[in-house]
């Protein structure tokens, strides 16, 4: 018999085209990525931001001082790190036995599997007022759900930002906690994965200011703990650092930074991930909105050294993945650029950028174009106030071979698609460059390109 306390809730594929470039998802407001391998795939889970709505407060909800709204979760997966597909709200505030209906605080989620069970850990507002957070817990038996949602929270581990990890030997260990001092805390988690097992320690010899967020991973016998952290608590932006252990409870090493903090992001968060042969870090910023509770999640490509220690990753619009020339290739989510700038065409319901504030030889390169069918034209989006202006698509750099050359006309106000004919046929994976020849600043303003065998 089931037990009559614990919610099941049925998720649907929401058919919504996602790309690979930064940010990843679009259509909504996500933060806090947790990623996870299973069955072939690259599975999501980042919690989502949404608006305050003031009508709330009619219904006794109270608006939290760091200004983050949080109501459910939604999962996410990839095969290719290009298309991703959005596999609905897995779980929600109103569906949690033991949760303020009108918390609006679901914060970072974490996901890990054992024994056919994946299990889903995330904080809420109790409703018993027992804390600021509890960390409960759902389960099921397929990554995107259904999940059927614990009765009660997890006795032990009151605070935020829960994450799961289990060792080689099974052994599974919880990681969470957000302040200052020593407050990123680490447990033995029971066998069932339900309850702690044993007392939790402190985790020490970190940075001293205000931290969150740990993410714990493993690799070749090392393990990595990862978190955002400030360095002025009232003044600071968060950059994510790292420590590692030959022990998952420490003792920990700071090693120093992986990401720097972004000036007008208050908050980063992040997981770390092999798939395919590739470690990648996603991570979240506010891309679309320019506000620091609505954000968005990226993910860009992450490197060791030898001896192990991690390389600093640096945030990129271009994000990662192997788009083909066939399809739509936004330009301005750029892998480099020069002497132009990037601004939105509409920022409103699902964004758009487009290249703009161009000069006479300005550049923007897009990489990782592969042409594996064969093509004679390049169609480009763009508007123009010249009358004999061109774009250049050049091959892996601005001084490569040409491809193309669209010559460029008045479209009076207007976004036109012009074509040009291509001098060749690219083989393979290249890196393509937009180079603007025009006689006057900001004459050309460029949304996409992309290569089709019809004019």
């Amino acid at each position: 018999m089931k037990n009559p306390g614990i919610i099941i809730l049925i998720c649907f594929n929401i058919s919504i085209n996602l790309f690979s470039q930064n940010p990843i998802i679009k259509h909504i407001y996500t933060a806090d990525p947790t990623a996870r391998v299973y069955n072939g795939k690259l599975y999501i889970y980042p919690s989502q931001d949404i608006a305050w709505n003031k009508e709330w407060e009619k219904l006794g909800a109270e608006k939290e001082t760091n200004g983050h709204v949080m109501t459910d979760y939604h999962a996410f997966s990839t095969t290719d790190m290009i298309n991703y597909t959005d596999h609905g709200v897995i779980v929600a505030q109103k569906d949690v036995p033991w949760g303020n209906k009108v918390g609006y605080g679901m914060w970072a989620p974490c996901i890990t599997y054992k024994n056919g069970t994946y299990y889903y850990y995330f904080p809420n507002k109790p409703a018993d007022k027992s804390g600021f957070r509890q960390i409960g817990l759902a389960t099921a038996t397929n990554p995107e759900g259904p999940f059927s949602i614990e009765p009660n929270y997890i006795q032990g581990l009151k605070g935020i930002d829960p994450n799961p990890f289990i060792d080689d030997d099974g052994q599974a260990y919880m990681y969470w906690g957000g302040g200052k001092g020593n407050s990123l805390k680490g447990v033995k988690l029971s066998d069932d994965m339900k309850s702690v097992n044993g007392q939790a320690i402190l985790i020490k010899d970190l940075p001293q200011e205000y931290k969150e967020g740990p993410f714990v991973f493993k690799r070749n016998d090392i393990y990595y703990l990862t978190f955002p952290h400030n360095r002025d608590t009232k003044n600071s932006t968060e950059e994510i650092g790292y420590a590692i252990s030959k022990n998952p409870l420490g003792p920990f090493e700071y090693k120093g930074t992986i990401m720097d903090r972004f000036e007008d992001c208050w908050t980063n968060h992040q997981s770390i991930v092999q798939y395919k042969k590739q470690w990648y870090m996603f991570y979240h910023h506010n891309n679309i909105s320019k506000v620091g509770n609505l954000r968005s999640v990226c993910v860009d490509s992450l490197f060791f050294n030898k001896d192990g220690t991690i390389q600093k990753v640096i945030p990129t619009l271009r994000g990662v993945g192997v788009h083909q020339a066939t399809d739509t290739i936004h330009m301005d989510r750029y892998s480099k650029i020069y002497n132009a700038e990037i601004d939105f065409i509409k920022g409103v319901g699902i964004p758009e950028w487009k290249v703009t504030n161009t000069k006479p030889e300005s550049w923007v390169q897009y990489n990782s174009v592969n042409f594996t069918t064969k093509t004679k034209y390049v169609k480009l989006q763009l508007l123009s106030s010249s009358k004999k202006a061109s774009i250049e698509i050049r091959e892996n750099s601005p001084t490569g071979k040409i491809i193309a050359t669209a010559k460029v006309f008045n479209t009076n106000g207007k976004w036109k698609t012009i074509n040009a004919k291509m001098n060749y046929q690219p083989i393979g994976k290249k890196n393509i460059v937009c180079l603007f020849k025009s006689e006057n600043e900001n004459e050309i303003e460029l949304d996409w390109i992309f290569f089709s065998k019809f004019n």
